[in-house]
């Protein structure tokens, strides 16, 4: 059987590194090159599914035959999209708010034949339990400077693991993107990563 082009629409090393562990090494990363418009009159669901389809669209557009793989994901805290920090303040506040509580990772996942245009694409939600935060604990590691590029305020592989105390559903899915679904949704448009 041809070996399809697989493109991955995103510059993520962590999402480019997932491929890679499930056997995937033949594929392309093409960045997608759409604003994200972040007050979309949407729920979250909505919204994240809006933001991975118009991702995956601005690439499969100039790329015929091929698969394009697309995945966003956005956090809900107390009903509100969270953000990078903006100052080391901005930082500890929010951490201290996530004390005993819980967040949700909303996601949307596709992967699109832009040759037929088959697609499958699937939504998934997780959650986030952390424990009591103490304050040295989270000035400690808002000094690390750790925090103040990422979106949630922390980094879930790094340092800040040690403050979660769970997480409910696929941990894939918020570190990058459920490698079990997307092996799914390739062997489903004939591509067997096993032989790729």
């Amino acid at each position: 059987m041809e070996k399809r082009k697989i493109i991955l629409a995103s510059k993520s090393e962590r999402r480019k590194n997932l491929l890679k562990q499930i056997w995937l090494t033949n594929f392309e990363i093409i960045e997608s090159n759409y604003e994200e418009d972040m007050c979309l009159s949407c729920d979250y669901k909505e919204l994240v599914k809006t933001l991975a389809l118009n991702k995956w669209l601005d690439v499969a557009k100039n790329n015929d035959e091929a698969i394009v793989i697309s995945w966003d994901t956005i956090v809900v805290f107390e009903w509100k999209f969270l953000w990078k920090p903006k100052n080391r303040q901005d930082a500890i506040d929010t951490l201290k708010s996530y004390s005993w509580k819980e967040l949700i990772a909303v996601s949307w996942y596709a992967v699109i034949d832009t040759k037929t245009w088959v697609t499958i694409s699937w939504y998934e939600e997780c959650k986030i339990k952390f424990r009591n935060l103490k304050d040295e604990e989270i000035i400690d590691y808002v000094d690390t400077q750790e925090p103040m590029d990422k979106a949630w305020s922390f980094g879930i592989m790094h340092r800040w693991a040690v403050l979660i105390e769970s997480v409910d559903w696929d941990f894939y899915s918020i570190v990058a993107f459920p490698v079990n679904k997307i092996y799914l949704a390739l062997k489903e448009l004939w591509v067997n990563i096993l032989k790729y």
